[in-house]
């Protein structure tokens, strides 16, 4: 459980941003009256870090479902909501959809809390508070502003308050102004040490100065290529990540946390992790909804009580994944359920829907009120990127070689030694394929896909292979490249019909 100050925190930051000053026209009389001292910017400060809430709500489904990891759970529903997650399954969504409109106000909700911020900043009398408090706000806005330039591309870079009539007008800022505006920031906050090394108990969950690095090096190394300089950057600041994390420089599997600890209630915050979308059970209004979103639908409370979405449901593909990769493999039980045991008829569950993403999905009083976190930036992550990125500059070697194998001996997969992993090409896809069985549903496979050039080529070859879309009545169409962005939503398009939308929608 958290620390009580950072429960009363929180809730201190939810009744104030229940103002709903992140949405246009601000109230400036409201906002002037609260905002006061350095206590009240704070309190704003943790209404960014609440309303990662919205963002996350809806990231599994802009991300996961589009890829070979998860699916839709049934075919042949007419509901309204299962149309909305078929739509993102099969690369057919409409610029009408409910679902990306609500992801793209809770990223720029985020953004405009950060903004708000940062314009109160001068209040803050203490320098060093004053710095950190920046460097939160920079931190979070360059987290959406990098989800938000993935996933459509050219997007509005809005930094400050915006009146109606100029929002109403503005354009889209090209890929290169939005990735110039989070790197300027994330070096800003690493170059002036704006935030501390390691957060206070009371404050964890707030980033730090590695999560700045860690955010900074998987923007360089999605925005560049090897060769580039920004590139060799991005692998400098995962080594510095790996050395300088409370993990204390892991050379071996055994110096990580276990992987089934690493995702458990009970040791939140652990070593593993890097940054995370913190939860609070206990009907305060911070639990997580993803055990109910996740868990099998008429499961008769065995799995979970209260209602069952069944979203995100583990596809055939990646299960084979793991099992390709041996029976020993400890994520897949950690990540995956394949059955589950009805207590009424004193049988597991075996077919049907039975299976679902286990790595959020736990016991509640309350539906909807889960305790787990959701990792962001983690280790793993790291120190596979670190492994890949080493291999595009200069191929295998020892040093990238340590970073790949610790993360198989963790999950009690079979090592590699450099005879079986001798050229570049070897190496990469040791550590694609790593990386897709250790950061499952984390949010991760898409941007991978996405980073790597392979998200419409894998994703036509995983709609032939599974034997869910050929329980359909018709032809699962193969998705063309426009199709890995999501469209400008329609509500956007309407306020400025001179918007350009993205080619195909």
């Amino acid at each position: 459980m958290k620390r009580t100050t950072y429960i009363e925190l929180i809730l201190a930051a939810l009744l104030f941003t229940a103002c709903d000053l992140d949405k246009y026209p601000y109230s400036e009389v409201a906002a002037n009256e609260y905002v006061k001292d350095a206590s009240s910017v704070n309190n704003l400060l943790l209404g960014c870090y609440s309303s990662l809430h919205d963002v996350m709500y809806y990231e599994w489904a802009m991300t996961e479902l589009r890829s070979d990891n998860s699916r839709m759970y049934a075919t042949g529903s007419t509901a309204s909501t299962t149309k909305l997650v078929e739509q993102l399954d099969q690369g057919t969504i409409i610029a009408e959809h409910q679902w990306v409109e609500n992801y793209w106000d809770a990223c720029y909700a985020t953004i405009a809390r950060a903004n708000n911020v940062i314009s109160y900043l001068d209040i803050i009398k203490d320098e060093t508070l004053q710095k950190q408090y920046e460097g939160e706000a920079l931190f979070l806005r360059s987290l959406e502003y990098f989800n938000l330039v993935r996933l459509w591309g050219p997007v509005f870079i809005v930094t400050s308050k915006t009146p109606s009539d100029v929002a109403r007008n503005m354009q889209r800022s090209t890929v290169d102004e939005v990735y110039e505006l989070i790197e300027g920031d994330l070096e800003n906050i690493i170059s002036n040490q704006m935030l501390p090394e390691k957060m206070e108990d009371a404050d964890m969950g707030r980033a730090d100065i590695n999560a700045a690095k860690a955010l900074l090096a998987k923007v360089y190394a999605t925005h560049y290529e090897a060769g580039d300089t920004q590139y060799a950057r991005a692998a400098q600041l995962c080594k510095e990540v790996l050395e300088s994390t409370t993990v204390g420089n892991p050379q071996t599997g055994s110096d990580l946390v276990a992987y089934d600890k690493v995702f458990n209630i009970t040791n939140e915050m652990n070593k593993e992790i890097i940054f995370a979308v913190r939860y609070l059970s206990g009907n305060v209004g911070l639990g997580s909804p993803f055990g109910n979103m996740f868990a099998p639908v008429n499961n008769g409370a065995n799995v979970i009580i209260g209602t069952s979405s069944g979203y995100n449901t583990p596809s055939d593909n990646i299960i084979a994944a793991y099992e390709s990769r041996g029976s020993g493999d400890k994520r897949l039980d950690v990540n995956i359920a394949q059955k589950y045991f009805n207590s009424t008829t004193q049988q597991w569950v075996t077919t049907g829907n039975c299976r679902y993403c286990k790595k959020y999905t736990n016991a509640v009083t309350t539906e909807y009120d889960g305790e787990s976190d959701w990792p962001v930036i983690r280790v793993g992550d790291i120190a596979l990127l670190y492994a890949e990125l080493t291999n595009e500059i200069s191929g295998p070697s020892n040093d990238n070689l340590k970073y790949l194998n610790m993360i198989c001996e963790r999950a009690g997969v079979s090592t590699y030694t450099l005879s079986d992993l001798s050229n570049r090409y070897d190496f990469r896809e040791a550590v694609r394929n790593e990386r897709r069985l250790e950061l499952a549903f984390e949010d991760q496979r898409w941007f991978d896909l996405l980073r790597w050039g392979i998200a419409t080529q894998t994703v036509n070859n995983y709609f032939k292979s599974e034997n869910f879309y050929s329980e359909y009545t018709y032809t699962v169409n193969n998705i063309a490249n426009w199709q890995t962005f999501l469209p400008i939503p329609v509500s956007i398009v309407n306020i400025n019909p001179d918007v350009a939308q993205n080619t195909g929608y």
